[in-house]
């Protein structure tokens, strides 16, 4: 059982000591229709912490990407001599993405969904109450029906919130590799980087390249930015705006009639929060060799197949109750933390069978974000 409101309550502060994570406290209609990513930028990665305000990384998917069924892609092919392996951890280089483009745009003043309400100033000149990656959020978003722990840390600077993933050190042996490996190869064999051309699979696998989309949308009383590295395009349906034009790629085993409930809510999560529509997932019948591709249609009632299976069993989790958390874990960030200050960080945490909980802690060497952009913010005060 959950401690009932008031002893949530720190007696030092005004602020909850821990929000829970109980199902039922989250079991109410969420107004999906208001949530609606909308891209605003873009920008392309290179070998290490080089950036690029372009598209220049895209991927477009095969033309055929619909009809494909039974296949025979070997994802482990051109490994390892064909490999570049990336030159900065994931976790360093997080937050920079969207950083690096809100300073390559020349410090762009941009506004929060909505707009007419607010206005950019000085003191809040990325006008978003919180700016995070895509994927970070997704772990927050699925914790009421998934029992595996998290940390984030956030730092308030200049009235927006920075959220960034506190990753524990990276697994850099032989089968991480190979498994990091193989995801990335299937996309290989499914997009390449011009409309229409053919795939290439027999290139060089390069994780240093990716293409990242910036989109603004709204979460109840929430504005956020989100980056999300985008897989691929699809050229057939350009005439829509993305990122409804986006399509995610991924490898798993097992048979496509009979994806785990917790998987379908993992890619759901991922794949909604960034308003991406569809999935292609590649099915594979041993360690490496993807065997059947299988479309998924991402909407506000989960995740489903193109083919209805009336006989399939329903799914443990309910979507609204994820949002409904999300919008709770935003809230209560906003009521921790409450010092503008980017050397103070919060790390809030979530422990399966618990509540998310939070510690403090505070100077220069706890600061992660981008020293370009913490010194252009500063420079706009003067």
């Amino acid at each position: 059982m959950y401690a009932t409101y008031p002893q949530w309550m720190n007696p030092h502060t005004s602020a909850r000591s821990h929000l829970p994570t109980a199902q039922q406290l989250y079991d109410s209609p969420f107004n999906f229709a208001s949530y609606k990513p909308e891209e605003i930028g873009h920008l392309s990665r290179r070998a290490g912490r080089s950036y690029c305000n372009d598209a220049r990384n895209k991927r477009y998917l095969r033309n055929d990407a619909q009809q494909l069924s039974n296949v025979s892609f070997d994802l482990l092919r051109g490994y390892p001599h064909k490999y570049i392996r990336a030159s900065i951890k994931r976790s360093q280089r997080s937050m920079n993405h969207i950083l690096s483009w809100w300073v390559a745009c020349g410090g762009q003043q941009l506004g929060s969904p909505g707009g007419a309400a607010s206005f950019p100033t000085s003191s809040r000149p990325l006008n978003f109450d919180f700016v995070v990656r895509r994927g970070h959020l997704a772990k927050v978003l699925v914790t009421p029906h998934v029992q595996y722990g998290w940390k984030l840390a956030v730092t308030l600077f200049r009235g927006t919130y920075f959220l960034l993933e506190v990753a524990e050190d990276e697994d850099f042996t032989e089968a991480r590799d190979r498994i990091d490996y193989m995801g990335h190869k299937f996309e290989h064999y499914m997009t390449s980087a011009t409309p229409g051309q053919a795939p290439d699979p027999s290139g060089v696998l390069d994780l240093n390249d990716g293409f990242y989309s910036i989109s603004k949308v709204s979460l109840k009383s929430h504005s956020l930015l989100l980056c999300a590295e985008v897989d691929s395009e699809d050229p057939t349906v350009r005439y829509l705006k993305a990122p409804a034009t986006y399509v995610e790629l991924k490898t798993t085993q097992g048979d496509p009639e009979n994806v785990s409930s917790i998987k379908k809510l993992r890619w759901w999560a991922q794949s909604f929060l960034g308003g991406i529509p569809r999935i292609i997932a590649g099915f594979k019948r041993d360690d490496r060799t993807v065997e059947k591709c299988r479309i998924f249609q991402v909407t506000q009632d989960g995740l489903t197949q193109t083919v209805s299976r009336s006989w399939a069993a329903p799914d443990f989790w309910k979507p609204a109750v994820c949002m409904n958390f999300l919008d709770a874990f935003l809230s209560f960030v906003k009521e921790v933390v409450t010092e503008d200050n980017p050397e103070l960080v919060h790390v809030f945490s979530f422990t399966p069978y618990d509540a998310v909980r939070y510690t403090s802690k505070r100077g220069p060497e706890h600061c992660f974000l981008l020293p370009e952009y913490v010194q252009h913010v500063k420079a706009l005060r003067r």
